[in-house]
């Protein structure tokens, strides 16, 4: 938490009272300006407190080929949807809870499913979301074919980095600032 001052006025339409100043602990999700963590800015090549798509990927590269099962430095749809599945469990339980389901809907597939889907796609009622249903609830969608730039039917590398930056990207200005990474990383329990 960061401690933050206000002023608050009891009544707003009088210029004569005094203000009031108020302590008041508030969370923050805001980073200081300039001070970024390891993470971040170990990638951050021109340091500008920002990653480019570039950046982005460099710093991308190792989780792409971790999810490459067949090492031909691209992703099927099987593999893509694995690694999709992996993404979204973020305590690697192997089954997708449904809190993962929305903070990984907030973040990769709010385009692709609709807002009450979790029910569609836990097709047996557990409360849990396998990589069965997973593969299943996302087999007719076009998630896989909008990663899939060049229609091949294979995510390389550069599509994968693509198609994940732009979903972190919230304010969509084309760069990944250390807040959209602490949310998606605090999200994933690495924060």
């Amino acid at each position: 938490t960061v401690s933050s001052s206000f002023m608050a006025c009891k009544d707003a339409g009088r210029d004569t009272e005094e203000p009031e100043i108020v302590e008041e602990e508030m969370d923050s999700d805001v980073y200081e300006e300039g001070v970024m963590d390891e993470g971040f800015g170990a990638y951050d090549a021109n340091n500008d407190t920002m990653w480019d798509e570039e950046e982005f990927g460099n710093a991308n590269q190792t989780t792409f080929s971790q999810w490459d099962e067949n090492q031909d430095s691209s992703l099927d749809n099987e593999e893509f949807y694995g690694s999709t599945f992996g993404v979204v469990d973020a305590n690697n339980d192997d089954r997708i809870e449904e809190n993962e389901w929305s903070e990984g809907r907030d973040n990769l597939y709010a385009n692709y499913t609709g807002e009450n889907d979790w029910d569609l796609f836990d097709k047996d009622e557990d409360g849990f979301l396998s990589s069965d249903e997973w593969n299943e609830g996302f087999a007719n969608s076009d998630w896989f074919n909008e990663f899939d730039e060049n229609d091949d039917q294979l995510v390389d590398n550069n599509e994968w980095n693509s198609g994940i930056f732009d979903g972190w990207d919230r304010n969509e200005d084309g760069f990944l600032d250390q807040n959209e990474y602490n949310n998606y990383n605090r999200n994933r329990g690495n924060s």
